[in-house]
């Protein structure tokens, strides 16, 4: 989601926002949604801001990417998690993509295809902005789309700009897919509920013969759901699934851009209708009631089942938090009582 903050002043208020605006522009330092992808059998595939993607040209160049327009197997990367959190990049044909200087007093370094090693060029740092990534290199540089009669990728950025932000996807050419086939909740007995009055009408019978009158009362609201996946793993596929806690239905969803908090809206109609009879002088009050918590958290685990390119079925059995409002036994209830002489008077 992005935020729009529009100032009157160069106050504090305005140099805060400006602040905020450079730090999201430099992006922050960790995984973002290529947690998704590392050690994925899928592989990843990295999109440059030109809409080209990666290629592995191999160890027979003096680069190790060239830009394509489409994605083919040879665009397909490894990205694996050290310990330090630095990644490997790793492409198709087992090769390690590594920074290597062009010459001296040039400030940019050839990305190029070496064997394993344990050595630090091998590693980088990872830093993401909304749904891309950048990689910063041992030598403190950014990868960055450079062109050299075509487009290929250079550590050549003191600090990340567009060309340095990558796009993740996933690396197979055909996609796997992936369902949630059920939910099981694991705390609902410590949610708690409360009374809570949601409307309120009245009918009165000021005559000397009972009546018959129907209240007819509907809830409407919306609301926003919250959830927090607590791993990333749909690849980049789009995944929904209704499930029911209490009374009412939630839905679980897992977004393209791989994110690990997703805002969910909800639409709550709860219509119920009661005829009843008012007796001579009686005040009818109708009530609908039921029993809510406005910021209840529910834990999750989401049992998904995954077709892998090669048709391999996989369960997945991923944990989450849900949060949002919860609600129970809609009901109407009427209460008779008399009107007083005065109110008979009239």
């Amino acid at each position: 989601m992005v935020g729009w903050l529009v100032t009157a002043c160069r106050g504090p208020a305005a140099r805060s926002a400006e602040a905020f605006k450079m730090f999201s522009h430099h992006g922050t330092k960790g995984l973002g949604q290529l947690e998704a992808f590392i050690d994925a059998d899928e592989g990843v595939a990295f999109q440059m801001d030109n809409l080209l993607f990666w290629d592995s040209l191999g160890t027979d160049y003096n680069w190790a990417i060239y830009g394509l327009f489409e994605k083919k197997q040879s665009s397909k990367f490894q990205v694996t998690l050290l310990p330090s959190g630095n990644v490997l990049l790793r492409d198709w044909k087992d090769m390690y993509l590594a920074p290597r200087p062009v010459g001296r007093g040039l400030n940019t370094s050839r990305i190029i295809a070496v064997e394993y090693s344990e050595d630090a060029s091998l590693q980088y740092e990872v830093f993401y902005r909304e749904n891309k990534v950048a990689f910063r290199a041992c030598n403190g540089l950014y990868l960055s789309r450079v062109f050299r009669s075509f487009h290929t990728v250079e550590a050549a950025k003191h600090s990340a700009d567009d060309s340095c932000y990558f796009q993740p996807m996933i690396g197979d050419l055909i996609i796997p897919t992936f369902e949630i086939l059920r939910v099981t909740t694991s705390n609902l007995s410590q949610v708690k509920c409360y009374p809570c009055v949601l409307m309120k009408e009245t009918y009165i019978n000021r005559s000397e013969e009972p009546e018959s009158h129907t209240f007819t009362m509907t809830w409407e609201i919306q609301v926003a759901d919250n959830l927090v996946w607590h791993h990333l793993w749909g690849l980049g596929v789009a995944s929904f699934h209704q499930f029911n806690i209490m009374d009412m239905t939630a839905t679980l969803a897992y977004s393209q851009d791989n994110e690990r908090v997703v805002t969910v809206m909800r639409y709550i109609c709860e219509t119920h209708t009661e005829q009843v009879t008012v007796p001579p002088n009686r005040k009818a009050t109708a009530l609908l009631l039921t029993k809510k918590h406005d910021v209840a958290v529910v834990d999750f685990v989401a049992i998904i089942g995954k077709v892998k390119s090669n048709g391999d079925v996989v369960t997945l059995h991923e944990h989450g938090t849900w949060s949002g409002l919860v609600y129970r036994d809609v009901h109407l209830e009427v209460q008779m009582e008399r009107l007083c002489e005065s109110c008979t008077a009239i």
